[in-house]
């Protein structure tokens, strides 16, 4: 026999875990009702899963008619999953009346998600006048999706000084811009401002190729850090050190196929790669003029 969780909050996974979802929905159905939103998002995500889309509605109803808070936005993410999009943007716009956290920035996310740009942009300059300064890494991003990297520049530099957002990403819009000195300067007030990472981004930015190479051998030379093996391919052929590349290609050619897709995926975005490469060896690989893959 396989013992029961004594933890009764556990008691509901464990019935799932065991096939007894039917069982696990009525615990979950009796919590609901002393209005944990927690409790009600545990429920509908266990009827979602099981296909009762009906009754997880039901549920979220219910809780917006008791006051539960974030209960607008709970049946605004249900409808999402459940691909009623016009649903649950009329969903979030509720949540949005009600003064749900964060409610009109998943509004222009949804929007965005769903082709609706300009009204998208709309909520997230709502948010931002709101005192959201965050919302403008976001918008920065529907800015920059639809290539329009200066209004993107505009939105994240607004957005710097906002809880939680890192200096960094205005540095690579800028590169990508071709305003090399303007990157330099964001990428050196990231590491001032202790984004360390970013140090590698800083020293490619001013052409310093060798300093940038070596700090990235030195964090390969730490497990988990594959995803550099891009940066390192793209650095090296910058250089034209073509020999290195192989030499490296053939060291992780037997132990590490993921670093050496990777080494490759960032050589052939070097513009040196191509020159006088034939035509079958060009691939579709993107070409770009700045550090490429990971944060440094």
């Amino acid at each position: 026999m396989i013992d029961e969780p004594i933890d009764p909050d556990d008691r509901p996974e464990w019935l799932v875990e065991q096939g007894r979802v039917d069982e696990a929905i009525t615990i979950l159905e009796a919590r609901a009702g002393g209005g944990d939103w927690l409790d009600v998002e545990r429920l509908t995500d266990l009827l979602m899963e099981d296909g009762r889309v009906e009754e997880a509605e039901a549920h979220w109803r219910a809780a917006i008619e008791a006051g539960l808070p974030r209960a607008y936005g709970g049946l605004a993410n249900m409808l999402a999953d459940a691909g009623r999009t016009d649903e649950a943007i009329a969903g979030w716009r509720a949540a949005v009346e009600a003064g749900e956290p964060e409610a009109r920035v998943r509004l222009a996310a949804l929007l965005a998600k769903a082709g609706r740009m300009d009204e998208a942009i709309g909520e997230y300059q709502m948010a931002i006048a709101a005192g959201d300064a965050a919302a403008g890494v976001r918008l920065a991003k529907v800015y920059a999706r639809a290539g329009q990297l200066d209004e993107a520049v505009r939105a994240y530099r607004s957005a710097i000084g906002g809880k939680g957002v890192s200096r960094w990403p205005l540095g690579a819009l800028l590169e990508k811009l071709g305003r090399a000195d303007e990157a330099v300067a964001a990428y050196q007030a990231a590491v001032d401002a202790g984004e360390e990472h970013v140090r590698v981004r800083l020293l490619a930015a001013q052409g310093r190729l060798e300093e940038a190479t070596q700090l990235v051998r030195d964090k390969l030379a730490e497990p988990g850090h594959n995803p550099s093996y891009r940066q390192l391919g793209w650095l090296l052929t910058e250089q034209r050190r073509f020999e290195e590349i192989e030499a490296e290609a053939l060291l992780l050619k037997d132990d590490n196929l993921v670093g050496l897709s990777y080494l490759l995926a960032g050589a052939q975005q070097s513009a040196n790669y191509h020159e006088g490469c034939p035509a079958d060896c060009k691939g579709s690989t993107r070409v770009v003029r700045h550090l490429p893959g990971t944060l440094g």
